[in-house]
């Protein structure tokens, strides 16, 4: 089969490799269509932290496709079912698992950087990890299954009220899902935050009734909005040191706020000891998804609350990877999701 494979940071070739085997209790995936992510881009670059990656890797963990073939043991899925997979690996055996909480698994195992991922032909996976989906839903949408869970994962932690004010912090990928996860509820006011507004009229396309970028001193704007208190729920996805104090300064008194942007191991913040103290603050890390999240995520996409076609910005065939790494490290031009289509 054909295949991107990152040999080690700054070296990936368009080769071919052998086709996976199926075992017992797995499926193989005709790969349909698979999402590039900034997280493959710093697998590329060796950004990544080193226990989350393993070379040499075959990126891509947003990715779905159609079961060509069922492992002995497979009852619940047949070849030619359309599947969203799962990247989590997880171990289904430890204290965290046990829980359900298989995003914080002792042993980190996910497809796409320590287990082949989508960016190939076809994907052998454990079957628990192949979520079936309807024959009709398209495979961008359910491509954006991945992403979208973990924006479910952390909104979970939020309960939206029609009166609310909802800001989003970094309207990217995950930002904006997590605008039009926010617009479901139909908040008084979503208003997305980004550092300039090159993907103002996405942000208002996926349910944002105010845009503000950081120029506009945007927690004085939102203070300005809500007779001084501030938003109700905040949920940060920028990924910046910088994120994190501004998503906390935005939210009111008693608010919550969802950090899911992810800056980097050396970054720093520096923040007031007692803002959480004295705001009274509900603050959620969240780290990917669970399982729970990842199915919820589909359905939802699945009854069509959501449309998450918009988002795809750029289409290009697997062997085009490079320009789609490019595309998202450089933006040359408007980007939001790039998917690549073996």
């Amino acid at each position: 089969m054909k295949a991107v494979v990152i040999r080690t940071p700054n070296r990936a070739f368009f080769s071919d490799e052998a086709d996976p085997k199926v075992g017992d209790g797995q499926v193989l995936v005709k790969v349909a269509i698979a999402g590039v992510c900034m997280s493959d881009v710093e697998v590329m670059k060796g950004t990544r932290p080193q226990p989350y990656v393993k070379y040499p890797v075959i990126p891509g963990h947003e990715w779905c496709g159609t079961v060509e073939e069922v492992g002995s043991g497979v009852k619940r899925i047949a070849p030619g079912d359309r599947v969203a997979v799962e990247g989590h690996n997880f171990c289904r055996a430890c204290a965290w698992c046990s829980r359900g909480e298989t995003n914080l698994c002792a042993s980190y195992s996910e497809l796409g950087f320590t287990l082949p991922g989508g960016f190939a032909e076809y994907v052998a996976v454990r079957t628990d990890l192949a979520h079936p989906c309807g024959q009709t839903l398209p495979f961008e949408a359910a491509a954006m299954v991945e992403p979208f869970a973990c924006v479910v994962h952390g909104a979970q932690r939020a309960r939206i009220q029609r009166e609310d004010t909802v800001a989003v912090v970094g309207p990217g990928t995950i930002g904006l899902l997590a605008v039009g996860w926010a617009a479901m509820s139909r908040p008084a006011r979503l208003v997305a935050v980004g550092l300039d507004r090159s993907n103002e009229a996405m942000a208002r396309k996926m349910g944002a009734t105010e845009y503000l970028t950081v120029q506009d001193e945007p927690a004085a704007r939102v203070r300005e909005m809500t007779g001084g208190a501030g938003a109700d729920v905040v949920f940060e996805a920028a990924g910046s040191e910088t994120a994190v104090s501004l998503a906390l300064d935005l939210a009111r008194r008693g608010g919550t706020v969802i950090l899911s942007g992810i800056a980097g191991g050396s970054r720093r913040t520096f923040l007031e000891a007692d803002v959480f103290a004295l705001k009274d603050l509900r603050v959620e890390g969240v780290f990917a998804y669970t399982t729970a999240s990842f199915e919820q995520a589909l359905r939802i996409i699945e009854s069509g609350k959501l449309d998450v076609r918009p988002l795809v910005t750029h289409t290009l065939p697997l062997q085009e990877f490079q320009k789609a790494f490019d595309l998202l490290s450089n933006r040359p031009e408007p980007v939001v999701k790039v998917m690549l289509r073996p």
